[in-house]
């Protein structure tokens, strides 16, 4: 499993430790949440790398229901009743906060995230009972800020990690980039931070996760779908013939680029200036196999794009075709935009 992938699964665990400590361990919620956890877990282990991970558990919706589990396993704590009639002390309720904080690793170092565990340890102290310790956390909403300043960390720093994926301190011609592209990910990751400073219960925090989740999903199918129609569909065979150099692949790869341009009114030059291809192209294509590349002598993605052009010359006779900007528009979100919007609208969908 990639260590950014163990991360993220250990900062969901953490941040349900405290309910799990608290609860019995054979609470229905308790065991459905730890078979999800186990799910995840075993879905990270069989990805390929992040992106590929992000976008399965998105349309598995893991992340919506991981997100419930605060809720869930909060109300549970709540109607839990104690098997004697003893009050618990204020040091015994926040054992569990304690153990949870200590365990959030670099996460401690968030000012928000210390704000908030601060101001729980301290109503420890200051509180006369267990019930008036629960009492004062809840008048303050420190379990909604727990659960949201931590689910906070968890997306800015799933965001740094998908961007930095891949091997981004090996340099070349340009500048260093992470293999991930993937702006509509990029969008969901920020646009969860924002929704979850908004929320002002943990069941809003609940449902703005399922609006993200939801939107996010739709989108990543979009965009798989315009690179593969505009990009893949022809790239795919153009560099099996560049390995294989086989009459089947040259044949597959005129077709397909062909059609694209006909379909698209477009040309080479055009389809690599779109900003949303050549994104995909630089961190994907040339960024996730630079060392293979660097080995036949190419050491950046122009230089690729240069190469692949040569292969494509073999293919078709013309590459530079004229192009028809009134057929350089998609379907995107009920109206039609341009090629050249692609990117920008994926950033802000």
């Amino acid at each position: 499993m990639e260590p950014a992938l163990k991360d993220l699964i250990d900062s969901y665990r953490t941040g349900l430790k405290s309910y799990f400590d608290s609860l019995p361990e054979d609470n229905k919620e308790v065991l459905n949440a730890k078979k999800l956890l186990s799910e995840m877990e075993t879905l990270a282990e069989s990805s390929k790398d992040y992106s590929a991970f992000m976008a399965e558990a998105q349309n598995r919706n893991y992340f919506t229901e991981i997100i419930g589990y605060y809720s869930k396993l909060g109300n549970e704590a709540y109607q839990l009743k104690p098997k004697s009639n003893r009050i618990p002390s204020p040091e015994e309720i926040a054992k569990g906060y304690h153990l949870s904080f200590e365990s959030l690793g670099e996460a401690k170092k968030d000012p928000n995230v210390a704000k908030i565990y601060n101001r729980v340890f301290q109503l420890e102290s200051e509180s006369t009972s267990g019930p008036n310790f629960i009492l004062k956390m809840e008048e303050e909403d420190l379990f909604l800020g727990m659960s949201r300043y931590h689910m906070v960390y968890v997306m800015r720093d799933g965001l740094e990690k998908l961007l930095n994926s891949g091997n981004p301190e090996i340099t070349t011609a340009e500048k260093s980039l992470g293999i991930v592209s993937s702006p509509q990910m990029e969008h969901y990751f920020q646009s969860m931070q924002n929704k979850m400073n908004e929320a002002k219960t943990i069941i809003e925090m609940e449902v703005l996760a399922f609006q993200e989740a939801e939107n996010s999903r739709f989108l990543n199918l979009w965009d798989s779908s315009f690179l593969f129609a505009v990009f893949q569909s022809f790239l795919s065979p153009l560099i099996s013939f560049r390995m294989t150099g086989s009459k089947e692949h040259k044949e597959d790869a005129k077709q397909a680029y062909e059609f694209v341009c006909d379909f698209y009114g477009t040309n080479w030059n055009d389809i690599f200036e779109n900003r949303r291809i050549w994104d995909y192209f630089e961190r994907t294509i040339f960024g996730g196999g630079k060392e293979i590349f660097k080995e036949q002598g190419l050491t950046s993605a122009k230089e690729l794009q240069a190469d692949l052009r040569g292969y494509l010359d073999k293919c078709v006779s013309d590459i530079d075709r004229i192009t028809d900007p009134s057929k350089q528009v998609v379907w995107f979100r009920d109206s039609e935009i341009e090629l050249s919007l692609v990117y920008e609208s994926l950033k802000k969908a």
